[in-house]
């Protein structure tokens, strides 16, 4: 059984969204280090989001869109943002000087 046109027009159109958002989030934490924020926890908290993009381009680019990665790819975008602090000043805690 094949979906409904509806929701195949929403998983492509959410699925770019994720896609552009994720080199969007990794160009910002780039240009932060840039500025002369704290290296290790921003390169920490880009790297999901690089495979992130990578992925869900991959699955523009060839048209093998997927509710699952979607889905989690959205889950992901906003525990990261919502926590993104703790967890830059955990990582630095830890991992930075």
């Amino acid at each position: 059984m094949e979906e409904p046109k509806v929701f195949n027009k929403y998983l492509v159109s959410l699925t770019k969204i994720v896609s552009v958002y994720c080199f969007f989030f990794v160009l910002l934490k780039s240009i932060a280090i840039f500025r002369g924020a704290w290296m290790i926890p921003n390169v920490i908290l880009a790297i999901p989001f690089i495979i992130m993009g990578i992925l869900t381009a991959y699955t523009v680019l060839y048209k093998k869109y997927s509710w699952i990665i979607t889905i989690i790819t959205v889950v992901l975008i906003i525990a990261v943002r919502y926590y993104e602090v703790d967890l830059v000043y955990f990582l630095q805690n830890k991992y930075g000087n």
